[in-house]
């Protein structure tokens, strides 16, 4: 029995060994269930010239319970023994750079990159629009801090809200505004799965009331005036409907007078 499962991990890490294959899992991990088309794209492979190299790869996840073919919809999705080794691999990767003493950051593509200060440099140039040589200086700072925090383990928002910190504390509202990352707080979405489960609501009505936070938080921060909007933020006035502002017209409203007097 022992031999068995010593032969069964044996062929799992085997079908992840190669590169392309493992993409392939943090791939779907990452995106969810995707066509055969779609993941080859992905996959940076010719669909002419790379289509058998292709197709033994997923045979080779597919028989090592890896990857899992949808019966209606075709897709291949990842099973849970497969996120199991992705998430095995994210460990290993993280445990490399930590003996190799470098930061590294894990982005919302579930992979593994060594900490670079340009990249920051670089948000802060095109998203911001600050200029180069100050950019280069908060990501210098923001680095500067990480490494004496002796912070190991780093994400994609935890880094831009190091730099907003950053930024505020040099009172450079402007360009932290800017560099304002939208989205729901893990609790919020929590707490609307939650009120879905209980009234018995449907996935869209989750999915439209989290992209309407978003759109809101959007034309709040970019918008509109700031002096508008800290109104709305006081009580002083009521924006209605500010999360379809952007998006479409709430009311439309027409003279008939002219209709009346002059007909159609």
């Amino acid at each position: 029995m022992q031999r068995s499962y010593e032969r069964f991990s044996s062929d799992v890490l085997d079908a992840a060994s190669a590169p392309v294959r493992l993409h392939i899992l943090k791939l779907l991990v990452s995106k969810g269930p995707l066509p055969y088309t779609e993941i080859m794209y992905e996959a940076k492979m010719d669909p002419v010239r790379d289509a058998g190299k292709f197709v033994y790869h997923l045979k080779t996840l597919r028989k090592a319970s890896l990857v899992a073919i949808e019966k209606g919809t075709k897709k291949y999705s990842i099973t849970d023994l497969g996120k199991i080794l992705v998430e095995f691999s994210r460990d290993l990767e993280e445990w490399v750079a930590v003996k190799r003493g470098r930061l590294f950051v894990r982005t919302s593509k579930m992979t593994i990159e060594e900490f670079d200060r340009t990249r920051i440099a670089s948000s802060l140039v095109t998203e911001a629009g600050m200029p180069q040589s100050l950019a280069d200086e908060i990501a210098s700072e923001a680095e500067e801090r990480l490494m004496r925090f002796g912070t190991t383990y780093l994400t994609a928002p935890l880094v831009r809200e190091l730099v907003n910190t950053i930024l505020v504390e040099r009172k450079l509202e402007e360009y932290r505004h800017k560099l304002t990352r939208l989205g729901l707080p893990v609790n919020d979405v929590t707490v609307l799965l939650r009120e879905a489960g209980q009234k018995r609501l449907d996935s869209a009505w989750v999915q439209s009331s989290a992209g309407a936070a978003v759109t809101e938080e959007y034309v709040l921060l970019n918008s509109l005036p700031r002096p508008l909007v800290d109104a709305h933020f006081s009580g002083q006035i009521h924006l209605e409907d500010a999360e379809s502002w952007i998006l479409k017209p709430s009311v439309f409203s027409h003279d008939p007078r002219p209709f009346f007097r002059k007909g159609l």
